[in-house]
């Protein structure tokens, strides 16, 4: 059995999908202890151009099922896999050549973790919108960890992790899965909830990093935005109060902007602005049609 499957839930995107898998590929790590698994959620046929090359043998397996979100994808790739430990990395993101052989290192240090999780790390490019989430899942990570005191420039114990990059022993993941709705997003929220629940030993790693794409369009937003609306009433409100800690408020707004990018011209700030109306109708849509 080889030891991890790195599992890579994709949709229509291509080019991203391509480098992803290219890094998970190309790891300092023996070929034969690792598998990759990438599950296309639904994709139109584009994205499937680009894998063939990467069909090698037994190294890349490939799996496609109809829309149905993230979390599904995740669980579809886990039910499949052959590693001991799962390693789930978003489509999005890159890894270093070193990636697997540092989480590797930390299982040994730690042979008593059932998950590590690993850092994020923002691309060369970054707009408005991707700089606004990439603070946010920092201030997410150190908010929800606080209790234990672990931030995400130390390692340590924690209880919550980035779901683009993280791993855990199969067993231990498949058991904390398992009555975690598989919704668009906070599938990942609710299942550390349950291995907190659980008991489990889960520790973060800094070091253990990937470079994650933080460059989002009005129409990506929108979309996600519409995903979340329909995760969030399938969820209920009590998760996502705590899940995402105090709610929006509108006053100030304009001058939190300019705190989070204060490198960005003022056009781009106020298109950003100008199209925020959109991404929350879109919420409350998608939350209504739930």
């Amino acid at each position: 059995m080889c030891e991890f499957s790195v599992i890579i839930p994709t949709y229509n995107r291509p080019r991203l999908l391509a480098a992803c898998v290219e890094s998970v590929l190309a790891q300092d790590f023996p070929a034969n202890c690792y598998e990759v698994i990438v599950v296309d959620d639904g994709s139109r046929r584009r994205t499937v151009r680009v894998l063939p090359s990467y069909l090698d043998g037994d190294r890349v397996r490939y799996l496609r099922r109809r829309r149905q979100g993230w979390g599904a994808a995740r669980l579809v790739g886990a039910r499949n896999s052959r590693g001991e430990i799962l390693a789930f990395i978003d489509d999005d993101c890159v890894a270093p050549p070193g990636w697997l052989a540092c989480y590797a290192r930390v299982y040994a240090a730690h042979p008593d973790a059932d998950g590590v999780g690993g850092g994020l790390r923002p691309g060369a490019r970054m707009n408005v919108a991707g700089r606004k989430q990439y603070l946010g899942h920092l201030a997410r990570f150190n908010r929800l960890n606080a209790p234990l005191g672990v931030r995400v420039d130390q390692a340590g114990r924690a209880w919550f992790t980035f779901g683009g990059n993280r791993t855990f022993r199969r067993e231990v993941w498949l058991a904390a899965q398992a009555g975690a709705p598989a919704s668009w997003y906070y599938d990942d929220y609710l299942i550390d909830l349950n291995l907190r629940e659980m008991g489990a030993c889960i520790y973060y790693e800094p070091a253990a990093w990937v470079t994650h794409r933080y460059v989002l369009s009005v129409a990506q937003r929108v979309c996600a935005a519409y995903r979340y609306g329909q995760s969030e009433a399938r969820v209920g409100p009590s998760v996502v109060q705590e899940e995402r800690g105090v709610a929006d408020v509108p006053r100030g707004r304009w001058q939190r902007l300019k705190a989070h990018v204060p490198e960005a011209s003022v056009l781009d700030r106020a298109w950003y602005a100008a199209t925020q109306p959109l991404v929350w109708f879109a919420r409350r849509i998608g939350w209504l049609c739930a």
